[in-house]
């Protein structure tokens, strides 16, 4: 009976084990997640990485790999959690505190290395286990480098993560005990070598970095001594702590060329020593005269002399040939004549007219009228040009091969022999798309349109598109759905074209990616109806992944809030790349990073084998120190000379905010003669001073003003004090402007700011610190009151379409400005204004890469009008002036419109005064070109414009409105990171002898325009 009991129990406890596990490992939906512990960065962080959500379904071994995600986030001292049978997801935490202190023990840190053995550790750090064994690794690679390869560092931490104790043991040095020289160095003794090697035996270390460094020393002492032939070799001995070096001088070697203009160099043609690559290689080998012949006939020949050739003799000069002492290495180039693009013919087209062809393969003229260059890039452009051409109309099998030859003139014809094959189209594109989630029919089927369009262009009221491009012009394209996907069909055939198929098919992988596919699947197969094919484009069922978890290590400083909305990686939205790299790129401008590294948890330590996904997203972030310094220096003679100096304290209060601390000082704030006289702006002191605080909130109220011109607003707050000299006035100007700015795409920015400041005015000074004007006959001449305040909201939007701001090629700009300044916003009942200001640059280059120049043209209006009885103009401060540099440059700068002789009594003034206006006309055009490499270019120059008094002239005035004031120029780059101008123009009406007013010739440039920048 005891038997039989103990069995029943034995067999009921075993079947409760195996429910109980059956139990656990059984799926269960999760009710809720609930985080006790922390911080709200703490459970943010925690929550992104656990990856759980109500009504996901979870089992035990699911919910440990969740907890072992948040341990990852590396800032917790210890995570636990319990997944309890009511689908409760309970997640404990123990944050560790931030970092205050640390120590070092055991042995001496290296003297060299006191500075530079751990600098990325910082206060305010969270030191988890995966961070401590990083901070070890670097620590401990840097004390192999530097010559202690069993070096160890140990870390400890305490006090709940406040303290850490570092501790170091070097072990034994890797020093170098001797030296051996092999072979014979003459005429280096041990001792030059060993000095110029940097090498002290019983002293120095050897590392790879040692190794190196002295090879190479000693590598570009014999470069300097014209011992290009030298070889040198370090390496460890047998015997431990010794070094092997050898080192086989070699001749003294002069490079020499026939056929080189000795000159050439200055307009950009490399020199002789830097076609044969002996003085930059590491080592010496006699391939590198072979490579020095072939980058010389490669240059002229890309330069136009397609008969260019080039052949080398090496000569012993001194010693014997076994032990030659000198030797010269003589280039001899034969250029051959420089010739021109000829005649073009076309051999074996049928389909096609030739004035077609002619149109396709033609090549933009030098200088705009004279015929390109017989290059072999030109040659191959041709033939390029051509094959394009053909496949664009439907040849897919066309073959194109080139034959070239001169002629009587000198010339080179080209001639183009066609093999067309047969023309086919297209009659339809059908797409073929599985019935699951994710596989959307609307989204896909754009692709389709790729075929026969880039924009494509849907027709209103229709359900078919027109194309875009110039050869399609008349073609059509309609969608039609099937019960496995869509239809486009072409009215007429469309031809077939492989690369815009090619297009289509990456077009799909790119969406199907887009919607979490890892590795896109998309087949493509033809179905032959005659000549005119079917294409059916499958996509087949397959995985699409999603995000499961973020792991963000690394965060200290910086808000979770701020790092979660910035990445935009919520959980289960589709594993987009490119949405992945667009949260990589704006996490990096939030300023609060040094490095951001995403990732999957794969691709974190010692996690290769763990059963991580796709989805299982990491975070890797480095800080950088939150404050920033920077100093500049600038010069033009609008504005005088200037230093500045500018603090930035970057991500206030963890959340990417910006402080800005700016200060620039002129001629007003430091006075120094010495500095005038060096940077001189004519008899009229000018200068610009500012000291000025900002503020900057990259994501300004994001749950209040999502829903305006963009989901993301900034914020910017200025304060600034800023002491002006020009030529018309001297203001003292108190400023304070909020802004918010929304930007709407790549190119279009919008901006509503509001501008509150307070002016005062009075007479500007020549460059002696001598009045121009008393203050009074300032006032009543210009009038224009001596204290007004501003009170202005303004709307700006700018569109930028160039490829580079500062140093456009291609694209155009636009900027548009309006401002209301009125008393009911509070401005003085004398100075109230409403202005307009439209600006416009278009860019043309010309050439591959703009190679041949750059064509800019730009035109500025300005409009301003006083809205109140009282006031009799707009504050001087306010008004338009012209004159110098992006302006009209032949007029000297402030100078161009009305201006002013006498003061209130009649009697003459020092210095004439510009009045400004409420009105400017500004037209550009300039030319720029390569003159000498790339770095320095040279321009032409037309400039136009005008400024207008008055809106309303007084009746009875004299040519209220005067003609447009011309100039004609020419000018130097400089490109040094930046492009700095010389500019020099004269007056239309001076070259061409033609009358001119006294205003015209006193007002003309009188010196040399420098500028830093372009237009805008």
């Amino acid at each position: 009976m005891t038997v039989r009991l103990r069995a029943a129990l034995s067999i009921g406890l075993l079947a409760l084990a195996t429910a109980g596990a059956q139990e656990a490992d059984a799926l269960r939906r999760v009710t809720a997640v609930r985080i006790e512990g922390g911080g709200a960065d703490d459970q943010r962080f925690a929550a992104a990485a656990l990856g759980l959500k109500a009504g996901q379904e979870l089992d035990a071994a699911g919910f440990q790999q969740a907890l072992a995600a948040v341990r990852l986030v590396d800032r917790y001292h210890s995570v636990e959690g319990t997944f309890g049978a009511d689908g409760l997801a309970l997640l404990r935490l123990e944050p560790l505190l931030p970092l205050a202190t640390w120590r070092w023990e055991g042995h001496a840190i290296p003297t060299e290395l006191r500075k530079t053995l751990l600098p990325e550790l910082r206060k305010g750090q969270r030191l988890g286990p995966q961070r401590r064994s990083v901070l070890i690794g670097i620590a401990e690679q840097r004390l192999r480098e530097a010559g202690y390869p069993a070096a160890k560092v140990l870390a400890f931490l305490e006090q709940g993560g406040r303290h850490l104790r570092l501790a170091l043991e070097l072990g034994p040095p890797a020093r170098i005990r001797e030296i051996r020289i092999e072979g014979d160095p003459s005429p280096y003794s041990r001792e030059t070598l060993l000095k110029v090697a940097g090498l002290r035996p019983g002293t120095s270390f050897w590392t790879p970095t040692v190794a190196r460094e002295a090879q190479r020393r000693i590598r570009q002492r014999l470069v300097k001594d014209r011992r290009l032939e030298g070889a040198v070799r370090l390496e460890p001995a047998s015997e431990p702590e010794v070094m092997l070096l050898e080192v086989r001088p070699g001749p003294k070697v002069y490079l020499k060329a026939n056929g080189l203009n000795f000159f050439a160099p200055l307009w950009g043609q490399p020199r002789l020593s830097e076609f044969v690559p002996l003085a930059r290689a590491e080592r010496y080998a006699p391939s590198l005269l072979d490579e020095g012949a072939g980058r010389i006939t490669t240059y002229f020949r890309n330069q136009g002399f397609p008969e260019a050739k080039v052949s080398y003799e090496r000569t012993v000069t001194s010693g014997t040939a076994e032990r030659p002492e000198e030797v010269t290495l003589t280039y001899s180039v034969e250029q051959g004549p420089r010739r021109a693009l000829g005649k073009l013919s076309f051999e074996g087209q049928k389909e096609l007219p030739e004035e077609e062809l002619r149109a396709a393969v033609a090549l933009p003229k030098r200088f705009l009228v004279l015929r390109p260059h017989a290059k072999a890039e030109a040659v191959k452009a041709l033939e390029d040009r051509l094959t394009a051409f053909y496949l664009q109309r439907g040849f897919p099998e066309v073959r194109v091969r080139r034959r070239v030859d001169t002629t009587p003139d000198g010339s080179v014809e080209v001639r183009l022999i066609i093999r067309e094959g047969q023309r086919r189209y297209l009659d339809a594109l059908l797409l073929d798309l599985p019935d699951l989630p994710g596989f959307s029919r609307e989204g896909l089927s754009q692709s389709l349109l790729l075929a026969m369009s880039d924009r494509p262009v849907p027709v209103a009221g229709n359900t078919w598109y027109r194309s875009d491009r110039r050869h399609l012009q008349g073609f059509k394209g309609t969608l039609a759905s099937t019960p496995q996907g869509v239809r486009l069909s072409f009215q007429p055939p469309l031809p077939l074209v492989r690369n815009d198929l090619a297009l289509v098919v990456s077009d799909l992988r790119q969406r199907l990616s887009s919607a979490g596919a890892a590795n896109p699947v998309v087949k493509l197969a033809f179905e032959d109806d005659g000549d005119k094919p079917i294409v059916r484009i499958q996509v087949p069922p397959q995985p699409l992944d999603h995000v499961k978890r973020l792991v963000v290590q690394g965060s200290d400083r910086t808000r979770a809030e701020a790092v979660l909305r910035e990445v935009e990686l919520p959980l289960g939205a589709p594993l987009d790349p490119v949405k992945l790299d667009q949260g990589q790129v704006r996490l990096g401008g939030l300023g609060a990073f040094q490095r951001v590294d995403l990732l999957t948890l794969k691709d974190l330590p010692e996690q290769e084998q763990q059963p991580w996904q796709r989805g299982d997203l990491a975070l890797r972030l480095q800080e950088r120190s939150p404050w920033v310094f920077t100093e500049s220096f600038g010069y033009d003679k609008t504005q005088g000379y200037h230093f500045g100096l500018n603090a930035q304290r970057l991500n206030v209060g963890g959340m990417g905010r910006v402080l800005d601390f700016g200060l620039r000082t002129g001629d007003q704030t430091l006075d120094a003669p010495a500095l005038r006289r060096a940077f001189p702006t004519g008899d009229i002191k000018r200068s610009v001073d500012s000291y000025g605080i900002g503020y900057t909130d990259p994501w300004f109220l994001p749950n209040a003003l999502d829903s305006w011109l963009a989901s993301r607003t900034r914020l910017h707050l200025e304060g600034a004090y800023i002491e002006e000299a020009q030529a018309a006035f001297f203001a003292r100007r108190r400023r304070f402007s909020p802004s918010l700015d929304w930007k709407l795409g790549q190119n279009q920015a919008v901006q509503v700011g509001y501008r509150f400041e307070r002016v005062e005015v009075a007479a500007n000074t020549d460059s002696n610190g001598v009045p121009l004007i008393s203050d009074q006959d300032l006032f009543l001449i210009a009038r224009t009151p001596s204290r007004s305040i501003i009170s202005a909201p303004y709307l700006q939007v700018a569109v930028d379409r160039r490829d580079r701001p500062y140093d456009p090629t291609e694209g155009t700009f636009f900027l548009g400005r309006l401002e209301l300044a009125n008393q009911l916003f509070g401005t003085s009942s004398n100075s109230s204004f409403v202005k307009l200001d439209l600006r416009h640059q278009w860019n043309w280059g010309l050439g591959f890469h703009a190679e041949n120049g750059v064509i800019m043209a730009s035109v500025r209006l300005g409009l301003a009008r006083p809205t109140d009885h009282a006031a009799e103009d707009l504050p001087l401060s306010e008004r338009f002036f012209g004159g110098g540099s992006f302006t009209v440059r032949g007029v000297e700068p402030d100078m161009l419109g009305e201006v002013r002789r006498t003061d209130g009594s009649g009697n003459l003034l020092p210095q004439i005064i510009p009045l400004g206006g409420q009105a400017l006309a500004v037209v550009n055009l300039e030319y720029r070109f390569p003159l000498i490499g790339q770095s320095i270019w040279a321009e032409v120059f037309v400039d136009s414009g005008q400024v207008y008094r008055s809106l309303r002239p007084e009746v009875g005035a004299v040519a209220p409105f005067p003609a447009l004031r011309t100039t004609v120029g020419v000018g130097l780059i400089l490109k040094l990171g930046f492009p700095l101008k010389l500019e020099y123009a004269a007056d239309w009406k001076r070259i061409m002898g033609k009358p001119r007013t006294a205003d015209e010739r006193d007002t003309q440039l009188k010196s040399l325009l420098i500028s830093a920048g372009f237009q805008f």
